[in-house]
């Protein structure tokens, strides 16, 4: 959304010269001591406990800071080697934090010139905010009634590598992960309790508005199996891989639309041409009825493949790569969209179960074909060049089907079914030279470029979903496929002294994408064409030994044309994003006892579709006039972090750090809440952690953390803000 810019340059100045100041007295307390390395311990088990006593939102302060608010303790890291002969080393690694739920088991055993086994299985928890929106007008919240949601990632694997001296290694390796949980979703519900009144004619402006929490709940496997061989013949190295891919996922979104409202009978039941003067005089919760909706989405693959490569020196200066690969995808799918309504009745409100999807069902079957070629030429000292060309064939089809559950009727309370019948056919084939140099020549100098072009042309045949009972066939479609993407870069590093160093880099990509209709079963017309360009820029600066500086800039612009239906609307403008990116860095090392950094990176970045340019809507005979920027705007994402980092050594048992980081967002306007739904982002996150690290003994080492973290969300009106102390301490132990 359009916001005023914020004054970030004074926030640099004032931030920079207040940790300038400071770093000024840690230095000159720290002068006197030593540095005296910590002892990195072969074999060790690291305890910890965390805790934190936040005030505000917890589930946002578990998604931000990635631990639970109610805190956690357990073995955050074990370590073990054991050197079991002379030529066996076993290790096992460990972990098991309680509260953040995060687990890892890993034992490994290697043999020198023989190979090695690898087996262990690890667990974590993302955590996630069940929250929807939040309109400005009448302050209206909408949490889910648990805001506590998270996603446990799961992995088992089991690899095994025999690796004798002068004989072919072998490979297999097994891995098996899983996903399941809720995550908040941002495809939101309707509501209209937005404080907006009824859209009487001729005002244009509804009162509905998108901000109702949804979530998906999330159960998923993949499982992986591959077997490899790999030998060297003279000056090739050849290798064949067997890869077998399962997934079996099962996933549900719930959105609800306009939660607890039901019409009354008494206005529902009222002519179509009365229910606005009705609506007008009840409450908002009396305007819509409810909907439930389960988007439920499953689908099943199996994927068995054969990849065979060869890596050969034909000279000194010159390598040929080549690689091969089949791959045969079957898919399976599954689902329905069911839709609980609440519908007044004279008797009363009743649910309505309708399913746009029910039963669905189908699959494909793919085919998949790729090759390449690659050599690797040293032309001189110099020089570099690698030139490549990758190629692809791929053969598609599918079908589906499913049934149509729709309500008719006034009330519409009756259920219709309808069966549908769909398919599908795609053919296309696509190639991709690559070209990459480098040249050294020039003294200080480096120069590189790396380009490339992927070429798609294909043909898709298929058929609209359709009423088999009824017709025949649905109606036939035929389009020529194509797609190109180009991408190029283009840089240099010039080492110019030992105090600058300057690094420019050029970048286009290019991306086009496009159906077009043909034969006497004309299909689809589209054009969706893209191209982003820009350049980064960096300067390393070391002033003295002790002090240097680092400045990077980055600029893209990007550009985006679309046409509709048909060859007759040709592409226009769609889209144009800017974004520009100003980042500092100062490393400061007075003496070897400390060490102060300093950073800040400024994010000026705008996606403009229509606005300015979509001006004021004509009236017509029912609907007054409106300004049709104030509900198209542009989307800014304009954001500011700073960052100060410090340690230093108190004595030689012990060590202090400091670290203080700031993120500012100031892309909100409530204003516009009138007229859409004011979606930017307005954020200010702070926080410090002092941190000290003590040697107890030889075999001890103590660390304790304690930081303060003060998040605040405007554009969610205060209700996802959190603050508060965190508090962590570990100890670890030489094994």
């Amino acid at each position: 959304m359009n916001a005023p810019r914020s004054p970030h340059t004074r926030k640099i100045r004032l931030g920079t010269g207040t940790i300038m100041a400071f770093a000024g007295l840690l230095t000159h307390g720290a002068e006197s001591a030593q540095s005296d390395a910590f002892p990195n311990f072969e074999s060790y088990v690291k305890i910890t406990g965390q805790a934190a006593a936040v005030s505000g939102s917890d589930s946002t302060f578990q998604n931000r800071t990635r631990q639970p608010a109610g805190g956690g303790a357990g073995i955050e890291d074990l370590h073990i080697v054991k050197y079991v002969s002379k030529t066996t080393t076993a290790t096992v690694d460990g972990r098991a934090m309680l509260g953040a739920e995060d687990y890892l088991g890993r034992v490994n055993l290697t043999k020198t010139d023989v190979g090695s086994i690898d087996f262990g299985y690890k667990r974590f928890r993302t955590f996630y905010d069940g929250v929807g929106g939040f309109f400005p007008l009448n302050r209206q919240w909408m949490p889910l009634a648990n805001q506590d949601l998270h996603i446990d990632r799961s992995k088992f694997w089991i690899e095994a590598k025999v690796a004798l001296k002068d004989r072919p290694e072998f490979e297999v390796r097994y891995t098996n992960e899983l996903r399941s949980g809720k995550k908040d979703s941002t495809i939101w519900g309707d509501s209209d309790l937005t404080g907006l009144p009824f859209n009487l004619a001729p005002n244009p402006v509804s009162p509905t508005r998108k901000f109702t929490p949804s979530y998906i709940n999330i159960g998923e496997r993949h499982q992986n199996i591959e077997a490899s061989v790999k030998h060297i013949i003279d000056q090739t190295t050849v290798r064949l891989s067997l890869h077998g891919d399962t997934t079996d996922n099962n996933d549900t979104r719930y959105v609800t639309r306009f939660p607890g409202e039901v019409i009354p009978w008494s206005i529902a039941g009222l002519a179509t041409a009365a229910q606005p003067a009705a609506k007008a005089a009840v409450a908002p919760i009396n305007w819509n009825n409810q909907q439930a909706i389960a988007e439920n989405d499953a689908y099943k693959t199996k994927t068995s493949g054969l990849t065979v490569s060869s890596d050969t020196v034909l000279s000194p200066k010159l390598n040929l790569r080549l690689n091969g690969a089949y791959e045969l995808i079957h898919t399976e799918i599954s689902g329905g969209r069911p839709l609980t309504t609440i519908t007044p009745t004279s008797t009363g409100a009743v649910s309505v179960i309708t399913d746009n999807y029910q039963g669905l069902y189908g699959g494909t079957r793919l085919k998949n074909y790729t090759g390449s070629l690659a050599l690797d030429y040293k032309a001189t000292k110099t020089l570099f060049m690698k030139l490549a060309l990758r190629g692809q064939s791929e053969f598609i089809r599918g079908s589906s089907g499913y049934t149509v559950i729709a309500a008719t009727g006034t009330p519409a309370v009756a259920l219709a079914s309808t069966p549908r019948l769909g398919w599908s056919k795609i053919h296309q084939n696509a190639q991709t030279p690559l070209v990459e140099l480098r040249y050294t020549g020039i003294k200080d100098l480096a120069i590189y470029f790396s380009g490339s072009k992927r070429e798609l042309s294909g043909d898709e045949n298929n058929t609209s979903s359709y009423n088999y009972i009824s017709a025949a066939s649905g109606t036939l479609a035929s389009n020529h496929v194509a797609e190109d993407h180009g991408n190029y870069t283009l840089g240099a590093n010039w080492r110019q002294s030992t105090f600058l160093t300057l690094r420019g880099e050029f970048f286009e990509k290019n991306h086009k994408n496009s159906s077009t209709g043909y034969a006497t079963r004309i299909g689809d017309y589209y054009l969706l064409d893209s191209n982003y360009a820009g350049y980064k820029f960096t300067a390393l600066v070391r002033l003295t030994s002790e002090f240097g500086f680092t400045t990077r800039y980055i600029n893209q612009d990007g550009k985006m044309k679309v046409t509709g239906y048909l060859p007759n609307f040709p592409a226009y403008d769609s889209l144009n994003s800017k974004n520009h990116m100003i980042s500092e860095s100062f490393d400061w090392n007075p003496n070897k006892a400390c060490f102060f950094q300093l950073n800040a990176n400024l994010v000026y970045h705008t996606i403009n579709t229509i606005y300015p340019r979509a001006g004021v809507t004509a009236a017509t005979s029912t609907l007054s006039a409106f300004d049709t920027n104030r509900v198209i705007q542009n989307s800014n994402n304009d954001y500011i972090t700073l960052g100060a980092l410090s340690g230093f050594v108190i004595n030689k048992s012990t060590d202090m750090g400091i670290q203080a980081n700031h993120y500012s967002a100031k892309n909100g306007n409530a204003v516009l809440a009138s007229m859409t739904m004011p979606y930017g982002v307005s954020v200010e996150v702070s926080s410090v952690t002092i941190e000290l690290k003590h040697k107890i003994s030889k075999t001890w080492l103590a660390n304790g953390k304690l930081g303060y973290f003060d998040s605040k969300n405007d554009v969610m009106g205060g209700f996802m803000d959190f603050r508060g102390p965190i508090a962590y301490v570990s100890l670890e132990h030489a094994l």
